[in-house]
């Protein structure tokens, strides 16, 4: 689900309990995964090998390094880190402690911190590089930012992670190293959900007073039902709307860029074509934050408010990109694509519609030793070349896993 913040920001510091800490893996473990929200059969972890090697240093630092393509991944990589005998600190969005004063009390004891997605959040990046620096908890970060509901690909990677890392690297000098942990999630089906989806589906279309054909192929419905949902989008802010036979994919290239190409002007950033649509949408609402919760503004928050819906608008666009589902019209593929026309319908997260289990690779851990020149400082170059690198290492071993994978999700819807 693609939100975009406008809450009061305010820095919540980690205060890590190991009581609470263990508590909370049990309660993770046994009653958490296998819960309707989540519904994880078995994890089925490899790569740990490579990362106890690196663990034998008992001066060894982690930041890891996860894809975030599920509501579910953060209880996913909190087990994956029992299993392999470390406790993690997770930087996390601040609207998650945002929802009850309980939960901010929890998330504060298992080791997370607030960061504010779309701001310079300096107390965040300090409490991030400290964390590394102490050696106590490896730091957990997603870095795509937002949940995609885009399994199979990949979403650019942002440089705060490889910035972190590199930083608390320089600091600590040569005879500490902190290692770049890639991990690589995969959830696939492992029960048939086909008719759950089909029926899913078709009451989303009736929302829009419309009915799901049982003759049409359901990939051509939902590319019906993709392009209803995003002329609904459109339409609510005044942009036209396609017909029926438009081409979903010249919808979103078109569409995304003159969006993203109007609230540059509007905010007087500087437009760079040749850089990623998402990069950009990052830095439009980094711009619109900052202009929101500035109090001299109050005027104008009306304005910055509209300006954020069409940012939010130009995401959820680029969510449809590629022809995800047809590109492999897997069940997996599919069920993700119609969960996300809900999401982004509704504003609300959806329950998983069937059991699942997880493919997870610990990739090679990154030694950031040799990622700091010889004067001990980074490269001008260097943030963006760690980031690129996880992000490949990460996007390969998805790629690795489903081809190897052999339950009922990687079949052909």
């Amino acid at each position: 689900m693609l939100e975009f913040s406008d809450l009061p920001y305010k820095f919540v510091p980690p205060k890590p309990n190991f009581l609470i800490i263990g508590l909370g893996r049990l309660i993770n473990r046994f009653i958490g995964l296998p819960s309707k929200n989540h519904l994880i059969g078995k994890i089925r972890l490899t790569g740990k090998k490579s990362f106890l090697e690196s663990a034998e240093n008992p001066k060894a630092r982690y930041i890891i390094v996860c894809n975030h393509p599920t509501h579910s991944d953060p209880q996913v990589v909190n087990e994956i880190c029992r299993r392999i005998g470390v406790r993690p600190a997770f930087m996390a969005a601040y609207d998650v402690f945002a929802r009850s004063e309980m939960v901010s009390w929890i998330m504060q004891r298992i080791g997370a911190f607030s960061i504010d997605r779309d701001a310079s959040d300096r107390k965040a990046m300090k409490c991030a590089g400290e964390i590394i620096e102490q050696g106590k908890f490896p730091l957990v970060i997603f870095p795509e930012g937002n949940v995609y509901l885009c399994n199979d690909k990949v979403t650019p990677f942002a440089e705060g992670a490889a910035f972190i890392a590199l930083r608390a690297q320089m600091k600590l000098g040569n005879d500490e190293p902190v290692y770049a942990v890639p991990i690589s999630l995969k959830y696939t089906h492992i029960k048939d959900v086909r008719s759950i989806a089909i029926n899913k589906l078709r009451s989303i279309a009736k929302q829009f007073k419309d009915t799901l054909s049982n003759e049409e192929p359901i990939l051509d419905e939902i590319t019906r039902i993709s392009i209803l949902t995003l002329a609904e989008e459109l339409k609510d802010h005044g942009y036209e709307t396609p017909n029926q036979n438009f081409d979903v994919e010249q919808l979103i290239e078109e569409t995304s860029e003159n969006i993203i190409q109007k609230l540059e002007q509007e905010l007087n950033i500087s437009s760079q074509k040749d850089t990623e649509l998402v990069s950009r949408i990052r830095k439009i609402r980094s711009k619109i934050h900052s202009l929101r919760i500035d109090t001299e503004n109050k005027d104008q928050h009306k304005t910055f408010e509209n300006i954020a819906a069409e940012a939010m608008l130009a995401l959820r666009i680029l969510g449809y990109s590629g022809g995800y589902a047809k590109q492999n019209p897997s069940l997996d593929r599919v069920t993700e694509t119609i969960i996300r026309l809900h999401e982004d319908i509704h504003s609300e997260i959806e329950k998983p519609l069937g059991k699942r289990d997880v493919f997870a690779n610990i990739g090679t851990p990154i030694d950031l030793r040799s990622r700091i020149n010889s004067d001990g400082k980074i490269e001008r170059n260097s943030i963006a070349k760690l980031t690129e690198d996880l992000e490949r290492s990460i996007q390969g071993d998805i790629s690795k896993i489903n081809k190897k994978n052999d339950s009922i999700g990687n079949e052909l819807f």
